[in-house]
């Protein structure tokens, strides 16, 4: 029974794998969509963005476009390609403002540019941006459910910024001690050298002193 088992499976992966690259290779778009929409449903995202890049041109202003354009950019959200996913989503947003998925995808787009916020001693451009987006987005959408996810973010974000000023702040304080140390040894030693020579001058003024005596 196992062995009966193993072997549908197997002859179900084979013809999966064979109409996926059936699909690949068809130049009608029709197919690619289908089978986009297919491997989406299932979680596949990595196949089905390969076709989704195929076929966008050929689907704007098509009246499956909106539901492929949304598929397309949540394929790469899922997948963590948080760059491509944001601007999928921003493209989507401004091109079906009317759209029932519109506040999603706006919050989406906003939620991938906060994904790509690095650790607080980097750079960060994208942290400003992210918080420039998340800010957008609950202007134009106070009274959204994604609200205090939206907020969260956003907190969480400018936290960021605050504790890479602090600390650029307490750098440039220690940077300002150190060089406040060095000037002060530099002084001290000015000041010794200093000393010195006019102790060297009293010597040898007093050996010659001495000397013409």
């Amino acid at each position: 029974m196992n062995k009966i088992l193993s072997l549908l499976l197997v002859v179900v992966f084979f013809y999966s794998c064979s109409d996926y690259q059936k699909a690949l290779k068809s130049e009608d778009v029709s197919v690619k969509f289908e089978m986009a929409t297919k491997l989406y449903d299932e979680g596949k995202y990595v196949k089905a963005i390969r076709l989704f890049e195929e076929i966008a041109p050929a689907y704007r202003g098509k009246p499956q476009a909106e539901k492929m354009f949304y598929m397309f950019s949540q394929s790469y959200y899922k997948t963590h390609q948080y760059y491509l996913a944001g601007y999928q989503f921003e493209s989507f947003a401004s091109s079906y403002p009317k759209s029932e998925k519109v506040e999603e995808a706006a919050f989406l787009g906003a939620k991938s540019y906060s994904k790509l916020s690095p650790v607080y001693s980097l750079d960060q451009t994208d942290t400003t941006k992210a918080i420039n987006k998340l800010q957008e987005f609950i202007d134009v959408y106070p009274n959204s459910a994604y609200l205090a996810e939206a907020n969260a973010d956003l907190k969480k974000l400018t936290d960021k910024i605050e504790k890479k000023v602090l600390k650029m702040q307490s750098n440039t304080t220690r940077f300002r001690i150190i060089n406040r140390h060095w000037l002060l040894w530099i002084i001290s030693f000015q000041i010794i050298q200093e000393l010195f020579t006019r102790k060297k001058r009293y010597i040898t003024n007093s050996i010659l002193l001495i000397n013409w005596q």
